[in-house]
Parts: C-alpha cells; sequence; structure tokens
C-alpha cells in the first residue's frame, strides 16, 4: 500500500525537485538531500560537485560542511527524518519547500512502518496457522524458515528439540551456509553427549542469550562447552518453551563475516518471533503426541480387533460344532437304522469337512472280522465284511490314533487291481464308545484342490467321539445343560447378592450404623454441593444448624453405651421430627448432629426450627427404665457469600456457635454472628499470647487467698489462683483465658506453671519464718493432667525440689475430671494420696453425682460452693443443704472450707454450724505475693477471740 504521497512522486522525485526549486531561486553550487530509511540513511538527489559534501552519518555525529557550505536538518517534532547540505548560498524559499520535503518523508517513513508491520502481522499469522496445515514436523520446519526469512536474514538458522521421556537432543531443522557437516535431522544425542553443547546450555540456562564472536568464546571457555562448526560473528539462541513455561528446545541464529551485521531491532524482533515459534511448535508437537497416542490406540484396538475376530471365528466354529453334536445326539434318539443314522452322520460332517467320500469300518472283537455298514464312495463299490488285512483302515485300527495320509499314491493305492483313481487324500480317525475301540471313520478325496489338514482331523475326531457314544452323550448333554442352568441360577444369584452387599457398602460408607442417618462425609458433600451452587446463582441460600446433646457422657457413664446409642437413636428421630421432608440431617460422631437446610433466606425460619429442637429436647427419655433429660445445644449460622468462601467454614462457625450456646449454659441456641466472629478471632490471638506468657517470666502468677480458722481465726491456708498480667490487655480474667487454655490443650502447662510457682513462693514463706509447716496449699488440677502419666512423678519432683512436707499440698479438683476420665482418675488419685499429697472436691454440691463420687474416690476436703454459701442469711434452703454438707463430712471425717463468705452475717452462721475453714472477700481478696496484708490476717485472732 502506498502513501498519498507516493502516488504523487516517489521520495527521490520530490527530493530532486526540491533541489531544483532550490537552485532557481539561489547561487547553490552543490548540495545533497539525504533520507532516513530504516535504519540507514539514503542519498536521495545531488546538485552539483555533492560527492565532497559531508554524508548524513557524519552531520549526526556532529561534523560541519565547512566555511563556505551549510547543512540543515528535516525535523518533524523533535525526530531528524533527513539532512540538506549545500555549499553556496541557499534560496529563500528554501524553508517552505523544505518543510514540504518533511511532510514527505513522514509520510514515507509512516507507510514503512505500516508496511513493516503488515508483513510482520501476516507472517506471525502464517506461523500460527503451520500448525493446522501441515502434518509433519519435517513439512512445517521448512516453512517456517521460509516466513523467517521474509523479515530478516536467517540463511544460518536451526531449531533443537528436547525429548524430556528419552532425555535425548536431536535436530529436526538445521540450515547453515558455512557448516559443511550440519547433524542430521535423524540423529540423536543423549545427554551424557549434550553435556558441554552450546545448544543444551542455552536450554538449560532458560534465558536468551545474544552472543559476540569474543564473547561466544569466552563463554565457552567459561562453561567448558564445545563449540561445534564455524565460529559465528555473532550467536543468538532463546529457549522455546511450551504453554507450561518447560523448555522443550531452542531456535538459534547466527551471522557470519559475510552477512550484513544484525541490528538491535532484528535481535528485538528475533527474540519476539521465537515466542510465536515456540507456540507453534508446542502445538505441532503437542498433535504429533496426540497423532502417536492415536497411532497406537489404533494399533492396539486393531489387535483387539484381530483377537476379536479369530474369538468370533472360534466361537463360530464351536457353535458349529456344538450345532452338529446335538443334531446327532437327535439322531440317535430317532428309530433310524444304523446305515440312516451312518448317513446322517456323513451329511452333519459335510457340513464341517469336504467329506463326499465316507466310510465308516466297524471291528467286532469277538469274530475278529471288519465290517463297512456305511460307504459314501464315488467310484468304489461298498465293502465286504473281512477279516483285518494291512490297509489303512487296519493301521488306525492297530495304533488307536488317527491317520492323515496326502498325495503319496502308492500308500493310498495299495492293490494294483483298483480301477478307481488315486486318492490325493486320506483321513481316519478311531471310533470310541469310552474306552473300547469300535471302528474307524474314515474320509477320502480324489480331487487335488480337496487335501486335508490338521484341523479336518480335529473336526472329524469331534464327530468320532459323539458316534459311538451317542446315547450316552445325550445323557451327559442333558445333565451339563442341567448343571449350566444351575451355573447360570446360581451366578444370577450371587451377583444380585454382590449387588446387594455393594449397595450395602456404599449405604454403609455414607451413614451411620447406629442412627442410620448420614455420616460426616456424606454431609460434607452435601454441603459442598449446597455451597458451590449458591456461589454459582443456581441454588437457594441456606443455613447450617449444628446440635451437641448435652450430658450425653454421664448417660454413657452411669447408665451404659447401650443406653447412650438408644439416646442416640431417640435424639435422631426427634430432630428430624423437627425438620422439613427435604432438609439433610446427619450425625457427625459421638453426640454432634448437623443440619442443612434449604430455602432459608433470612434467620426467621433458621430460629424456629432451632427453638422447635430445643423444646424437642425438654421432653425426658426413658433409659433403662429411667426418665433421663438430656437438653441440647445448638448453633446456627446462615450462609453469606460476604464473609465465607468455603463451605467447611460454614460447619466451622455453626460449630462455634454450638459452643457458645453451651458456655452460657447449654439448653438454647445462638446465631452465629459478627460479633461472634470478632471474638473467635479474638480468642486466636488469645491463645497465641497464652502461649507466649507461658514461656515469659512476669506475666502469669500466682495470687493467693487465705484460709481462716473458723474457730481461732489463725491462718492455716492459701489458695493459689492464676492471674495473667497482660503487657498491653492489663489484668486478663481467668474466665477469659482459661477455657481458651481447655480447649488448646494449654491448661496443663498453665496449671504446672502456677503449681511450680506457688510452690516456690511457698518455700520462701517457710525459709522467712512467715508461715509454719503446718500451712495447707491449696491447688487447682484441671481434668487434662490426668491423661498424663508423669503427673505423679511430676508432684513429687516438685515437692522434693523445693523440699516441702507432701501433706502440705492440697489438690483441688473439680467434678469434670472424675466425669471425663472415671477410671483413670481413681488410679492418679491413689498414687497422689501414696505420695502423701491430699485431695480436696471443688464446687461440692453443684454436680450431678457428688455423693457418689465420694462413695467412689477418696478425698481429704469438701470445699462447699459458694452459691450455698451466699444465700445463708436470705435462704433457709442453703442454710439447710450446708448443715447436711457438714454432716456428711464429719461421718466420713472430712475437712470442710466454705467458699465465698463476703458477710458477718455469713460467718456468724458458718462458725454456728461448726464449719471448721473459711474463705472469702470478707477476710481477704486473692493478692500476689508481695501484696498479702500478713498483719491483718495476724488481727483476726484477736476479733475472734473478743468475738467469742
Amino acid at each position: 500500500m502506498k502513501s498519498t504521497a507516493d502516488y504523487l512522486s516517489t521520495q527521490q522525485e520530490a527530493a530532486r525537485t526540491a533541489l531544483e526549486l532550490i537552485q532557481r531561486q539561489g547561487e547553490t553550487t552543490a548540495a545533497a538531500l539525504w533520507a532516513l530509511v530504516g535504519s540507514s540513511w539514503q542519498c536521495l538527489a545531488t546538485l552539483g560537485a555533492a560527492d565532497s559534501l559531508p554524508s548524513a552519518q557524519a552531520l549526526s555525529a556532529g561534523r560541519l560542511p565547512g566555511p563556505d557550505g551549510a547543512a540543515l536538518p528535516l525535523d518533524l517534532h523533535g525526530t531528524t527524518l533527513g539532512w540538506l547540505v549545500w555549499r553556496g548560498k541557499i534560496a529563500d524559499n528554501a524553508d517552505a519547500v523544505l518543510a514540504l520535503l518533511v511532510g514527505h518523508l513522514h509520510s514515507a517513513s509512516l507507510n514503512s512502518a505500516q508496511s513493516q508491520s503488515r508483513v510482520m502481522n501476516e507472517t506471525l499469522l502464517e506461523i500460527s496457522q503451520l500448525p493446522g496445515e501441515c502434518n509433519t514436523l519435517d513439512e512445517m520446519l521448512p516453512k517456517l524458515h521460509r516466513l523467517l526469512m521474509r523479515l530478516m536474514d536467517a540463511s544460518n538458522f536451526y531449531i533443537a528439540l528436547f525429548d524430556e521421556q528419552g532425555g535425548q537432543l536431536y535436530y529436526p531443522f538445521y540450515a547453515d551456509q558455512q557448516d559443511p557437516a550440519p547433524p542430521s535431522p535423524e540423529a540423536v544425542f543423549s545427554k551424557e553427549q549434550t553435556t558441554r553443547s552450546l545448544t543444551a546450555w542455552l536450554m538449560r540456562m532458560g534465558k536468551p542469550l545474544v552472543l559476540t564472536r569474543q564473547r561466544l568464546l569466552e563463554v565457552c571457555q567459561q562453561e567448558q562447552l564445545v563449540l561445534e562448526g564455524p565460529l559465528p560473528e555473532l550467536w543468538m539462541g532463546v529457549p522455546l518453551t511450551n504453554v507450561s513455561n518447560a523448555v522443550i528446545g531452542a531456535a538459534v541464529l547466527q551471522f557470519y563475516a559475510n552477512q550484513a551485521p544484525c541490528t538491535s531491532a532484528e535481535q528485538a524482533l528475533f527474540l519476539f518471533v521465537t515466542r510465536h515459534i515456540a507456540y507453534a511448535l508446542d502445538r505441532m508437537l503437542y498433535r504429533s503426541q496426540l497423532e502417536r497416542q492415536v497411532w497406537l490406540r489404533t494399533c492396539e484396538l486393531e489387535g483387539v480387533n484381530a483377537r476379536l475376530r479369530s474369538e468370533i471365528s472360534d466361537r463360530q466354529r464351536a457353535e458349529r460344532f456344538q450345532d452338529v453334536l446335538f443334531r446327532i445326539a437327535d439322531l440317535s434318539n430317532t428309530s433310524l437304522s444304523l446305515e440312516a443314522f451312518l448317513a446322517g452322520v456323513h451329511r452333519l460332517l459335510m457340513e464341517l469337512v469336504a467329506g463326499r467320500n465316507c466310510q465308516v469300518a466297524l471291528y467286532d472283537m469277538n469274530s475278529d472280522m471288519l465290517s463297512f455298514p456305511y460307504c459314501a464312495d464315488d467310484f468304489q463299490q461298498v465293502s465286504q465284511t473281512r477279516r483285518p488285512g494291512r490297509g489303512l483302515v487296519e493301521q488306525v485300527l492297530h495304533s488307536g490314533r488317527p491317520l492323515l495320509l496326502d498325495r503319496t499314491p502308492a500308500q493310498l493305492n495299495p492293490t494294483e487291481e483298483s480301477t478307481a483313481p488315486p486318492m490325493c487324500s486320506w483321513l481316519g480317525v478311531p471310533l470310541y464308545c469310552g474306552h473300547e475301540l469300535l471302528g474307524v471313520l474314515s474320509v477320502h478325496s480324489y480331487q487335488n484342490d480337496v487335501i486335508y489338514s490338521y484341523r479336518d482331523q480335529e473336526v472329524l475326531e469331534f464327530v468320532a467321539n459323539n458316534i459311538g457314544t451317542a446315547l450316552a452323550r445325550v445323557r451327559a448333554m442333558h445333565d451339563l445343560q442341567n448343571a449350566y442352568a444351575e451355573l447360570e441360577e446360581r451366578v444370577r444369584e450371587r451377583t444380585s447378592e454382590l449387588d446387594a452387599v455393594n449397595a450395602q457398602l456404599e449405604f454403609d460408607s455414607l451413614h451411620d450404623p447406629l442412627t442410620k442417618l448420614p455420616n460426616r462425609n456424606y454431609f460434607a458433600k452435601t454441603l459442598r454441593r449446597a455451597w458451590d451452587s449458591y456461589l454459582s446463582g443456581n441454588g437457594a441460600r441456606f443455613s447450617v444448624i449444628f446440635i451437641d446433646l448435652d450430658r450425653f457422657k454421664l448417660v454413657n457413664d452411669t447408665l451404659g453405651h447401650l443406653a447412650g446409642d438408644h439416646l442416640l437413636f431417640e435424639a435422631g428421630a426427634r430432630i428430624r421430627s423437627c425438620l422439613r421432608h427435604y432438609d439433610f440431617l446427619a450425625r457427625l460422631g459421638g453426640d454432634e448432629f448437623a443440619i442443612l437446610l434449604f430455602g432459608t433466606e433470612t434467620l426467621d425460619g433458621c430460629e424456629m426450627i432451632a427453638r422447635r429442637i430445643v423444646s424437642e429436647f425438654e421432653r425426658p427419655v426413658i433409659l433403662a427404665g429411667r426418665e433421663v433429660f438430656s437438653t441440647a445445644s445448638v448453633g446456627v449460622v446462615l450462609a453469606d457469600r460476604d464473609h465465607y468462601h468455603k463451605a467447611e467454614e460454614l460447619l466451622r462457625d455453626a460449630d462455634h456457635a454450638m459452643y457458645c450456646t453451651k458456655q452460657q449454659g447449654r439448653q438454647g441456641y445462638t446465631v452465629f454472628n459478627h460479633q461472634l466472629r470478632i471474638n473467635q478471632a479474638d480468642q486466636l490471638a488469645l491463645e497465641s499470647e497464652l502461649r507466649r506468657a507461658l514461656d515469659a517470666e512476669d506475666q502469669l502468677q500466682p495470687f493467693f487467698q487465705p484460709f481462716i480458722d473458723a474457730r481461732s481465726g489463725e491462718l492455716v491456708g492459701f489458695e493459689s489462683l492464676v492471674r495473667w498480667r497482660h503487657p498491653q490487655r492489663g489484668l486478663i480474667s481467668p474466665a477469659l483465658f482459661l477455657p481458651v487454655a481447655e480447649e488448646s490443650g494449654l491448661i496443663t502447662r498453665v496449671d504446672r506453671y502456677m503449681i511450680n510457682a506457688a510452690c516456690r513462693q511457698l518455700r520462701q514463706w517457710l525459709d522467712a519464718g512467715l508461715v509454719g509447716s503446718d500451712i495447707a496449699l491449696h491447688l487447682n488440677l484441671s481434668s487434662a493432667n490426668f491423661h498424663d502419666p508423669e503427673l505423679v512423678s511430676w508432684v513429687r519432683s516438685i515437692i522434693e525440689g523445693y523440699q516441702l512436707p507432701a501433706a502440705i499440698l492440697h489438690l483441688e479438683i473439680t467434678e469434670s475430671a472424675l466425669i471425663d476420665v472415671p477410671e483413670i482418675a481413681a488410679t492418679v488419685m491413689h498414687a497422689l494420696h501414696q505420695l502423701g499429697v491430699k485431695l480436696a472436691l471443688d464446687d461440692f454440691g453443684t454436680g450431678y453425682s457428688a455423693l457418689s463420687y465420694l462413695h467412689r474416690y477418696r478425698f481429704d476436703v469438701l470445699k462447699i460452693d459458694q452459691s450455698f454459701v451466699f444465700d445463708l442469711d436470705r435462704k433457709e434452703e442453703s442454710v439447710a443443704i450446708v448443715r447436711a454438707i457438714l454432716a456428711l463430712a464429719q461421718a466420713l471425717g472430712l475437712d470442710v472450707v466454705a467458699e465465698g463468705v463476703e458477710t458477718a452475717a455469713q460467718l456468724a452462721r458458718l462458725q454456728e454450724m461448726g464449719c471448721a475453714k473459711l474463705q472469702g472477700y470478707y477476710f481477704a481478696t486473692p493478692s500476689p505475693a508481695e501484696a498479702i496484708d500478713w498483719e491483718r490476717l495476724a488481727r483476726f485472732v484477736q476479733e475472734f477471740r473478743r468475738a467469742a
């Protein structure tokens, strides 16, 4: 395509015209017009002795034309498109003429760039189309080379490909005008052979390289590479990568001394074009690989097809044999004569073998005679009964094996008086009935094109085996058919049983064996499908409900696992009754259930079903003849695209909401909201900070609250309570971080940290004389410690390390420890008693089976829960409970500590009822060791004496 200026005149014509206009009105003696064509300067027109004028390259470099000359750059928007250099005086209209010429040059420049871009795009398009147009790589690469020659001088160009599976390198295309021995496309180089190859090194480096002659020698020497072939002036190599960014080969372009130097634009163009070459080669190689796989698969299928055809042929032959067998059996069941029976057998035999001439010879062992009850021969009559001689029939009778003869007239025609033509082939087989030899069945041919083979021998043997034992064969076939029918029936039954077992296995893999509800795996799959449908907009919004049965472990431990299973089954039935028919209920394990509520756009419907489930468990369950109440803690979460990215997050938050319900007192439901999400994140942060606090020395501190003797007012002991002084949050309540410690498994470390710190402080008090050796130190011990087999030995090491009397330590155990691990708790408590440590039952009276614990376990101290002490001066029920606890402790010989004494009235009532030890804010609040007011504790002795 030409520009508008080109249609008017070419660049040379325009330049000559411009010089002529300048010369007419000036006194120019010599002039030259230069233009930048592509990346090189070209002289478009000259005037006078222009050879003495400097060139455009020299003018661009700053050279001046001399004292009587001048030069003017032809600029457009800061870009020099050409130069006008002259000697003499230039015309006044030169600027206007040159302005027109600059426009013409700019138009030509744009047209040249557009043409180059068009050629580039067309070439790249054709490169991308080569994999679809070419059938093989050998056909594609020469075309690829010709297309590359459009864009640059690619006379010396080659492509190397790497076979990753075989670890081999080969050169499918190699064009080099200087190399006398280029590698053959069929040559394959192993990995060991290409270790020092420059091309292989390029692919290992994985990045393009442009090397001059000197730099190429340096790289080869540095990397110990061998450069094969002549040494080029410039070597450009680009690794070829596929769509997976894996190196599949390399494209290399070489320039020798006889070629024009390669410009930077051509280098950049080569780097750009090789990416398209790589994509085209990747497509071609991928297609070749697919075609090879298709070819291999086709060959495999052809082999399978050949085997199938062979099997079909064998099957058809077997079917023909079977058909003949049945028809022979049918003949044997008729009232035909022996000759008619044998004639019928002959007709059947001709369907299998070219046996037009057939003969049956029977041998009577008693009379030693050979008879011929059937003979069909085109030239001979039926032989007469005779004694056995030396014929072919006699040979079969004597050997008892088949005999096959062909094209041996001397053997086939032993008698000279025979007028029949010579036989071309003879085949005879013995006739047996069981193990008894009856005779011979033979066929013979007088035609040269009918020659019997071993396959015909097999056919004849097959027929012969069924002539002598026709009736027995019929009976055997009948029995065989019955056996086949029975076998097929058994196979059908077995297949039905197997299908049923497989269906049951599939059902069992997706359902809970106890409740027959879907299990965790089934629920997870259904949850993911519902979440994916909801995300894609094809499904409705849904919600997840997480249910946990309260006190289920207590039922299991007290009434047995059978009662627990019954409770689970009843719980599943009750939950199912609260749902709609299309809602999805599953048992996740243990006492946990989960529900998918479909079509819940708001929380109203979710909360209604949650309330229905909670109220359903307010009715008792009859287990082992007892009424058992097991409430339900429920967590609800509504699917939301803004806050969730995975389906598993919904189940996680529903579980968290359920635990919030348990923390709030159980028997209810909690809807997961943004605040719970914040609290959840805060708990994770708190757990991390607690781990760091356990490694620090000054964050977790023991606070001590004293015990006072109710009679004398003397200090009789301390309870050590854990407190956390956070460097940023300040003093954190145990109610906030102890649940986090229990859930994360850190509670054991916290307990041991505090026991060690409290015992160290007690040792300091004993050394300072602040307390006596009869003081009691109460330490809290969580249920998690009972799982550690090293607990007793660790307590022993603490006692021995701080040289404390074992009776000083009082380990306080809550009811939860006894519920969680009753058998292990009994064993550990017995070992602690043998060590001399005393045990206290904390929060006595608030549990479900406290009396049974006193009967089953050995305790030294009972601690009356503060909830009873709080109402002593207001409720007579609390007074009665405390009196009962004191009477029980006195009967069992147990010491008693009343917690939560806060008023003088409470103190007076407890003293009146005879409680031995008191603890509460009335005497002192929990304080660190340095903040204990020893003088105030000592004054209680005087106050109690005055009160007495």
